[in-house]
């Protein structure tokens, strides 16, 4: 009877856990189907979260919720349109000119290849025109365009996502503290000391590092636009611009910079004057970022590892397309304060303080962790022995 009751256990464990996995894959299918709505609705609670504290202070000087999630929304609608009233003037009155030099660039770029290559910028064309109609035929290029399409259906839903965010924004900042409310309450009250832990901590961390590159991309949109203009690189306000709101993508942006601003400088080729000044503004700028501006001004740390943002960036993106890239940096923020909740947790678990104290005494695991450091040349920083396993 005794082996019957734990076959019938077993079964009904594998049943429950059957249940739950197929819970789980149904969900996740359910997610994917309605993956713009879901991202809206994510980037919409992230907005919701960063604008709730302006309402919230607001509402302490007595001014009611609704009225005060108008205001706030309004005065930043206001200062997009203030931004945008100033900087599409100068990008347009900078495409102009550079378009206006662009014939005579392409002339000059077609006696370049005659005189290096022998062959007319005209013949060239004319081969490409073959070269684009055998493959054609071979169908190269309708893999192409169906690679393009693809393309423009994951662009159409980004439009989406954009315009559902908005909307939802408005919803969940009125009724923010009463969700908050909410979710907090379906938490059980012996778990509650723990996850509360955990999400203000990821807020800690989602609020300090928005707070930093908001600054940063700000300060390096001003420094490369003005050194930019200051060496006559074209394009100056389009190149310094882009590269700052890049800036929170760690090395890809400023390198994306480079790349325009290197691109755009050949196109409208003025001599190698233009070309060095870019690159010795991008060397500039990136030592005050790097010794001045994250250090001091951003006081170090903005709380996520650059490694974590770009793969962050690159995971997202490639589940969830553009708009995943809304949503990846408070998704690798909770994924990171997880982790080190899950290190702390295991550092405190019965598995690694079990035995750890009569290790600790007799001197081994330290001379063991000096070789390692030894053998690491040095790097290793080792903690300090307070017979306090598992302690931050």
């Amino acid at each position: 009877m005794k082996d019957l009751a734990r076959h019938a256990a077993r079964t009904h464990t594998f049943i429950q856990a059957a249940f739950v996995l197929a819970f789980v894959w149904l969900g996740l299918e359910v997610l994917l189907r309605l993956k713009p709505l879901m991202i809206a609705v994510g980037a919409a609670f992230v907005l919701a979260y960063l604008l709730d504290p302006l309402v919230v202070g607001l509402q302490r000087r007595r001014v009611p919720r609704l009225a005060a999630v108008t205001l706030v929304l309004g005065a930043v609608g206001a200062a997009l349109t203030a931004a945008i009233a100033v900087i599409v003037p100068l990008v347009s009155a900078q495409l102009e000119e550079f378009s206006a030099h662009v014939p005579d660039r392409m002339a000059t770029i077609g006696v370049w290849i005659e005189e290096n290559t022998g062959q007319t910028a005209g013949l060239l064309w004319e081969e490409l025109q073959a070269e684009v109609a055998a493959r054609l035929s071979s169908g190269e290029i309708r893999e192409l365009m169906g690679s393009l399409s693809g393309g423009l259906e994951s662009v159409s839903r980004f439009l989406v996502v954009v315009g559902l965010v908005p909307i939802f924004t408005v919803y969940l900042l009125i009724d923010f503290p009463r969700m908050i409310r909410f979710m907090g309450s379906l938490v059980p009250p012996r778990s509650r000391k723990d996850v509360f832990g955990v999400a203000r901590e990821i807020s800690d961390v989602l609020a300090m590092w928005v707070r930093g590159e908001l600054v940063l991309m700000v300060t390096l949109s001003a420094l490369y636009t003005l050194g930019l203009v200051i060496v006559g690189a074209p394009l100056a306000v389009v190149v310094g611009f882009t590269t700052g709101m890049l800036a929170f993508i760690p090395y890809i942006g400023p390198g994306t910079g480079l790349l325009l601003g290197l691109v755009v400088a050949g196109l409208d080729f003025q001599g190698w004057g233009p070309i060095v000044g870019i690159l010795g503004v991008f060397a500039l700028v990136q030592t005050l970022d790097a010794v001045v501006i994250t250090p001091r001004i951003l006081g170090g740390s903005v709380g996520l590892n650059p490694a974590a943002v770009i793969a962050g960036l690159m995971v997202c993106g490639t589940l969830f397309g553009l708009g995943g890239v809304m949503i990846a940096v408070p998704l690798t923020a909770s994924v990171v304060v997880l982790v080190r909740q899950l290190v702390r947790s295991y550092r405190r678990s019965r598995f690694f303080v079990e035995g750890s104290e009569g290790v600790a005494h007799d001197g081994g695991a330290g001379a063991s962790m000096s070789a390692m450091a030894s053998m690491a040349g040095g790097t290793l920083e080792l903690p300090h022995e307070t017979g306090e396993p598992g302690r931050d």
